[in-house]
């Protein structure tokens, strides 16, 4: 770090702790729990809060009985009486009101005892008043071991630019991931890099000019974040950080040498810390004073861990040493023997029953916090496990020497191996809800992988460049971006011009398929029509054939019956001739007889039957000739229809014609056969005049015949 650094560093480091309370407090009456409290307690609450009887779980007989947790929890922040729940119930600013059913109590009471609180409630006389700062109450908020309320704590007024720049990063010694958020805290030296876990993205640096950190814990909340170590064989303290803001909350220990381990308690009241002196020392997180000494190791101390009820406090050392303390008293609570190599770390499982404890050589192992013995033992890294940690849900992320890190189920079943570290590894962290691991090795190499996908690995930085690094970084790859872009845009434009092209050549040929698409539906709708019209002509034309057969067929019938007509009109004209001649030779004899019809009366009734028989024939005569009249009318009728059938025919074939001209050869073949209709009408015709004419002759020869048979008839 250069000076200029150093300076700045200084500087921003008094500024963060000028809230801090005033190294010499003026003299101020001592409020103690024997002279002032416990009397208020006993004339007040003691009916319902004693050992006999615990309403809520509470006891305020004593001073150890108050600081005890009721049902609901820790019922007093020592040192915040404004944070306390007894004294708001007690003021009756929340509820249920305490005493119950009465008024307040007096207000110097409550005054004394917002005083015995805000002193860190002194139990008598010779007890030291440990007032509290404020702020760090305040910064130190309220206990959650579960998932807090609202999104979890992310930096927001953290700083990037790095304390210390190296060429080469130093072996990863402190590495943690926040237990509700995706972010992961890596230590370097003189400092605290905060990366996002699921992106990789550089979130804040937080200086660290006590040395290196050597061990880094979130609170059981995520709100702020523990950073443990110093200087080798110099100095070693433990201080506690805000995550949003980066902002210091308070710092523990003096030591002589460097802090190797380092965890605060679930309410966030005692910080424990411990190293290579063997000893470990317990503060008070508000206050900053000691609260008593652990001594039972016999080498470095590498590991301490609170359980998550607060009740344990697990330790570890170089010499396979695992010590389980009760937190509150310090008091020996279990001695664990298994191990054949140094301890490397521990953490307890979410329910505190279960202690895992990694050593070198090799082993993890859980032990049973009830029985206190061992129910769980696995051979996890060839050469010695570096580090092991539970997940939220039970689940076990460990690293090695052997520089992998693995993942293994609650039986110790291997579920996944994670590679990209080049050297043994020593941290390993699973982040927030378990989907993210992230692991460094002794090279100074951080990898992250998503915890299903171990071949996803994103590498992160102990020694991130500066803020002037990244921004020439960023500078240089803006010109490589906007030297890429403009190429980007000339070729963009090159393509826009071709694409306006080719969719204005699209348009065109769009157009033109449509076109073709409405002449291509216009013919084919044609061509449908056509079809119609065709098959239309066909079923006319077949039908006007069947209409021409049954013509010819009638035109034959009439021929045969105009012959037989005319045959009967030849043999009638036959008959008649025989009939004329007959009244002719009737006439001459009437003649003879008349003239000698004096001379002969005997042939009078020889004639009158002759005249009879002539005027039969000459009634057969009529009667036959009414008969050809009648057909000769019924020929004449029915030629009358066939000449209108004919030229209902040629009217038809007519627009048959015009329809379709393919049917041209049809068309002259039906006209042939019409023509040659029309001329045996004709024909037809000529003989139906022919027929009419002799008809006429014989009417005539039949009137005459008539008129001779009258004249006859009148001679007789």
């Amino acid at each position: 770090m250069n000076p200029l650094s150093r300076i700045v560093f200084c500087l921003a480091a008094f500024c963060s702790w000028s809230f801090h309370w005033p190294l010499l407090q003026a003299q101020e009456q001592k409020i103690t729990f024997e002279e002032h409290i416990k009397p208020i307690f006993r004339e007040h609450c003691s009916t319902c809060h004693s050992q006999g009887e615990k309403s809520g779980g509470l006891a305020l007989d004593s001073n150890s009985d108050t600081m005890e947790a009721g049902s609901s929890g820790n019922v007093i922040a020592s040192g915040n009486a404004d944070g306390s729940r007894l004294y708001a119930l007690m003021t009756h600013q929340q509820q249920p009101f305490m005493p119950p059913d009465s008024d307040p109590i007096a207000a110097d009471k409550l005054e004394l005892v917002k005083t015995w609180i805000s002193q860190g409630m002194p139990e008598n006389a010779g007890s030291k008043i440990k007032r509290a700062s404020n702020a760090v109450s305040a910064m130190l908020g309220g206990t959650s071991l579960g998932k807090p309320e609202g999104p979890p704590p992310m930096p927001e007024k953290v700083l990037k630019q790095p304390v210390v720049i190296t060429q080469r990063s130093a072996a990863v010694a402190a590495l943690a991931a926040s237990p509700w958020a995706p972010l992961v805290a890596v230590g370097g030296q003189e400092q605290v890099v905060l990366y996002h876990a699921q992106t990789g993205e550089l979130l804040g640096v937080v200086p660290f000019p006590e040395g290196d950190p050597q061990s880094l814990t979130f609170t059981r909340d995520a709100r702020q974040l523990l950073i443990g170590g110093g200087q080798h064989s110099h100095s070693g303290c433990a201080v506690l950080v805000d995550v949003v803001s980066g902002q210091r909350i308070t710092k523990v220990g003096d030591e002589l040498d460097i802090v190797l381990a380092a965890d605060i308690s679930p309410d966030k009241k005692r910080i424990a810390v411990a190293g290579p002196q063997k000893v470990i020392r317990v503060y008070d997180s508000s206050t900053g004073e000691k609260i008593f000494e652990l001594k039972k190791h016999t080498d470095w101390i590498y590991a301490l861990r609170f359980s998550p009820d607060g009740v344990l406090l697990a330790s570890g050392d170089r010499s396979n040493g695992l010590v389980v303390w009760e937190a509150q008293t310090g008091n020996l609570y279990a001695d664990l023997l298994g191990h054949r190599d140094a301890v490397t770390s521990l953490d307890f499982r979410a329910d505190s029953n279960v202690l895992m404890s990694s050593s070198l050589d090799g082993n993890i192992k859980l032990w049973d916090m009830f029985e206190n013995k061992e129910i769980k033992n696995w051979a996890a890294h060839p050469g010695g496990t570096t580090d092991a940690e539970f997940s939220n849900e039970g689940l076990i992320a460990s690293a090695g020497k052997d520089a992998k890190v693995k993942l293994w189920n609650a039986n110790g079943e291997l579920q996944k191996e994670y590679a990209g570290l080049t050297e043994m590894a020593l941290r390993v962290s699973i982040v927030g809800d378990g989907t993210v691991l992230a692991g460094g090795d002794w090279n100074g190499q951080v990898q992250i992988w998503p915890r299903e996908s171990p071949e996803q690995n994103r590498p992160v930085a102990t020694n991130p460049p500066s803020v002037q690094q990244r921004l020439e970084a960023a500078n240089q790859l803006l010109a490589q971006a906007q030297q890429e872009l403009t190429v980007a845009a000339q070729a963009m434009t090159a393509t826009v011009a071709q694409s306006t092209q080719a969719s204005q050549e699209l348009s065109v040929r769009q157009q033109v398929a449509k076109e073709s698409e409405t002449r291509l539906a216009a013919v084919t709708q044609q061509e449908i029509d056509l079809k119609a019209k065709l098959t239309e002509t066909d079923q006319r034309i077949a039908a006007l054939e069947q209409e021409l057969l049954a013509l010819k067929t009638q035109r034959e019938t009439v021929t045969g019956e105009l012959k037989t007509a005319s045959d009967a009109v030849v043999s009638l004209t036959q008959e008649l001739t025989v009939a004329q001649a007959a009244v002719a030779t009737a006439q001459t004899q009437a003649d003879t007889l008349q003239q000698a019809a004096m001379a002969a009366q005997a042939q009078h009734d020889f004639l009158a039957a002759k005249q009879a028989a002539a005027q039969s024939a000459l009634d057969q005569a009529n009667a036959d000739k009414a008969a050809i009249e009648q057909r000769a009318a019924e020929l004449i009728a029915l030629s009358e229809q066939t000449t209108a059938q004919a030229k209902t025919l040629a009217d038809q074939l007519t627009i048959a014609l015009q329809q379709d001209k393919t049917d041209a050869e049809a068309v002259e073949r039906m006209t042939a056969e019409l023509t040659a209709l029309r001329e045996q009408m004709a024909g037809l015709q000529k003989k139906i005049d022919e027929a009419s004419g002799a008809h006429q002759q014989a009417s005539e020869k039949h009137n005459a015949a008539n008129s001779a048979a009258l004249a006859l008839r009148e001679q007789a």
